[in-house]
């Protein structure tokens, strides 16, 4: 997928999911995008909430920690990524 060039979606299950937490640390930022994927149930932290866009910011922190980079960087790149997915211009 990666040498494709596929970009993945990254849900809040990634708070609690090892094996989506792996995906992270091995995937390029660079092909990562964030979603709520709602309605869904989660679980964790989540659990009992409805899907709401605020819960992107805790994915973006998951995504920094595990990347060991700043939060600054992951928003930018992700940014970026959504106006190359979506060929929007300034």
């Amino acid at each position: 997928m990666i040498k494709n060039g596929y970009y993945i979606s990254i849900t809040p299950d990634c708070m609690y999911e090892a094996e989506i937490q792996q995906l992270i640390s091995a995937y390029p930022l660079e092909q990562i995008m964030v979603e709520t994927d709602g309605p869904w149930p989660f679980e964790g932290e989540f659990q009992g909430s409805l899907t709401h866009p605020h819960m992107l910011h805790r994915i973006v922190e998951k995504i920094a920690y595990l990347k060991k980079i700043n939060e600054g960087q992951v928003y930018r790149q992700l940014y970026m990524n959504t106006k190359e997915f979506y060929n929007l211009t300034d």
